[in-house]
């Protein structure tokens, strides 16, 4: 073997070595799952639980979907006046932000304005808590508006005719819309996702999102 073919092979395993090396990295590339983003408070978000804004927990959810009204039931087990667990209210501030799944639940959108137009007559919450709670109901409705969410609206002592107007407008899709574009854009893509304090959570099982928030 002479000097040239020497050089040839050895700048071949080279070449080799760092296209097998670069390929591996691209595989096993860390997976990310930290978003500063997903802990910055913003003046439209619907928070509740703690006022001291120390912990941060943020939730992306579609009303539409079975596994965030699982969600919702933990969450109001939690929050249940005689709960054993009540102290995770006092150190955890909880924000709610739109996700809906349009593309697999065809009233994921509908279910979010009727939220948020309920938002603007301070009954945001109460009205979370109806959409999961009559879940079964709305999702296989022709006609929500009229027949459900309206229903809901004069339950909770709204103004109707403000609800209507609201549910229908440019600025509550707008801001449905914006949730939706902020989830995407860190990649959020499946629902219920959580946060906590920036840190997405990833857990086997509700004890564990329990025991993770007591240790706080």
């Amino acid at each position: 073997m002479n000097k040239n073919t020497t050089i040839i092979s050895i700048v071949s395993v080279l070449i080799t070595f760092l296209f097998l090396f670069g390929v591996y990295k691209l595989v096993n590339k860390p997976e990310i799952t930290y978003f500063p983003q997903a802990k910055e408070l913003k003046a439209s978000d619907h928070i509740k639980w703690s006022p001291t804004k120390k912990n941060i927990l943020v939730e992306y959810s579609d009303f539409q979907c079975p596994s965030c009204k699982e969600a919702h039931d933990f969450l109001s087990t939690i929050e249940a006046s005689k709960s054993a667990d009540l102290l995770i209210t006092e150190k955890v501030t909880l924000v709610y932000r739109y996700l809906p799944l349009y593309q697999i639940h065809d009233k994921a959108n509908v279910s979010a304005y009727a939220a948020e137009a309920a938002g603007i007559q301070g009954k945001f919450w109460e009205m979370l808590d109806m959409l999961f709670d009559n879940q079964t109901s709305w999702s296989i409705s022709n006609d929500v508006l009229k027949e459900y969410f309206v229903e809901y609206a004069k339950e909770l002592k709204l103004d109707v005719d403000k609800f209507t107007k609201d549910f229908e407008s440019q600025e509550v899709r707008n801001r449905v819309a914006q949730d939706l574009r902020e989830a995407e854009q860190i990649g959020v893509d499946s629902t219920p996702t959580f946060f906590l304090n920036g840190q997405k959570i990833v857990v086997n099982s509700y004890e564990e999102f329990k025991k993770l928030l007591k240790e706080l």
